[in-house]
Parts: structure tokens; sequence; C-alpha cells
């Protein structure tokens, strides 16, 4: 073999011991390499980055409220009872002593246990208008007794052609703050029945010398074709002084020959707070 012949393979050789020699030493490197900690993702990044998510959640329906049962009965509804009334009791009455009150023993304008008072504007022998002028009333038991209404009766009357405006009054003494209420029988006599006879009863609670503050009831306008009538006040409340004064009141509506107004049976009574 020629010498170029052992050149060309002994440089071959060598190439091969080189190549072989390089693979040894990448091998024993990758042998002895130590473990390297693996790493974090979360280092890599920046401070204030946020790491996604790795997984996605798992969405939980929401369930659905559960229905109340209808009942299976209409429940029966119970009516409310209405409440039970109290009657009201009645008013106790009390009756108040008056002076005299049946009108015995009445004189010429005089009454025991009574005063009397009038309105007089004429007097006789002064010219007179029938519609306005009024003489002085006469005060006496009535004198017929078929215009009697029980008993003995007062009656007022005056001069003929002329008319009155007369009352009766008397003061008695009550429980301060008491209700009470007067009442009397009365009636109206008239020549021509075409006119009345005016006709009340009051109460004065403070029990004034007369008639001028009392609290009237509503008047009667009457003749004797109405026979005998009721006259009653309004209730009244005594005043601290614990006196009232009683009124009886009497008118003809026109001047006539002859008119005359009769009372009788007068009564006071005291009610209980439970009258209305």
């Amino acid at each position: 073999m020629s010498r170029k012949k052992w050149l060309i393979l002994a440089a071959l050789a060598l190439a091969d011991l080189i190549v072989l020699g390089a693979m040894a030493t990448v091998v024993i490197r990758s042998l002895i390499r130590p473990v390297s900690t693996p790493v974090s993702l979360s280092t890599l990044l920046p401070p204030t980055a946020t790491v996604p998510a790795t997984w996605t959640p798992t969405l939980s329906p929401t369930p659905r409220p559960t229905r109340t049962p209808r009942p299976t009965e209409v429940p029966t509804q119970t009516s409310t009872p209405w409440p039970t009334l109290s009657p009201t009791p009645p008013p106790t009455l009390a009756p108040v002593a008056l002076e005299n009150f049946t009108f015995e023993g009445v004189g010429e304008n005089f009454i025991p246990g009574w005063q009397t008072g009038a309105y007089v504007n004429w007097v006789a022998g002064e010219d007179f208008d029938p519609a306005t002028s009024y003489a002085a009333p006469r005060f006496h038991q009535a004198d017929d007794p078929r215009q009697w209404i029980d008993g003995p009766t007062l009656q007022i009357d005056t001069v003929p052609w002329v008319k009155l405006r007369a009352w009766v009054f008397q003061t008695v003494a009550v429980e301060p703050g008491s209700r009470v209420r007067f009442q009397v029988r009365a009636m109206g006599f008239v020549a021509d029945t075409h006119a009345r006879y005016i006709l009340k009863v009051g109460v004065d609670p403070n029990g004034g010398a007369g008639c001028e503050a009392a609290r009237w009831g509503s008047e009667k306008i009457v003749n004797q074709d109405d026979g005998i009538v009721e006259l009653v006040s309004p209730q009244v409340l005594a005043g601290t002084g614990g006196r009232v004064t009683v009124c009886m009141f009497a008118e003809p509506q026109f001047a006539q020959v002859y008119h005359a107004a009769f009372f009788d049976d007068a009564s006071l009574t005291a009610l209980s707070s439970a009258s209305p």
C-alpha cells in the first residue's frame, strides 16, 4: 500500500476518534449534570400580573322554589257577630216640690206661693190700638167651674177689647248642676175662635227674680176647641247658686171683647244625667 493511502487512512481514523470522543463527552456530561428545580410560571411574570386560572368552575343551576299545595277544601268564613247593644236606661225622675202647685186659695191679684208680672202700656181712659195696647191683667180663681182644669184653677184676663201679656213665676231651690224640667196644664178661651191664645212655660237656670232670662219651651197656640194642653219647658242645667225660677206665660193673638188663660197642676222634675 502506498504511503499516500496510509496517510488517508490515518486521517480518517483520527477523524473517527475525534467524533467518538466528542460523542462520549456529551454523553458523560448529560449523565453527571445536576437536576434543576422547575421554574414556576409566576416567577416569570411581572409582580402585578395575575396567574390565569387553570380550570373552569362548573355552574350549578338555581333550584326552583317548591310551590305550596293549594288546600283541597275552601275554608268556611265565620261572620263577626254584631255587638249586643245595651239599652240606655231611662232617666231617673225626681220631683222637686213647688209651693201651691195646684193653685189653691187664689185671691184677686194674689196667688199664694207665686209672683206675677206683666207688660202694661195702656190704662183706662187713654186711646188705644187693639194691636199694640196692653192692659194690666187680673189674676184670680177661675169663676166658672166649667173652665176648671183640675178643681180650683188660676185664671188670667183683663178689660174688654184690650190685650194682655202676663207671666207667673216661682223661685225654687234645687241641687246645683242638676238638670230640671218644668211643665203645667193650661187652656185658652176666646170669644171669637178665629183667634187663639199664646201659652208657654220656661225656666231661668240661675233663679232670677222674674222671667226675663227664662229659657222657654215651644209655644202652644190654642183656644177652647183644643181643650186642655200640656206645656213643657226645655231641660236646663241649674246654676251654681242652686236656685231656678219656673215661669208661665200668656198672651192672646188679638184683642177681643173677652178672653182668658187658665193654668193648673204645675210640676218641676229633676232628671238624672242619663237623660239626653
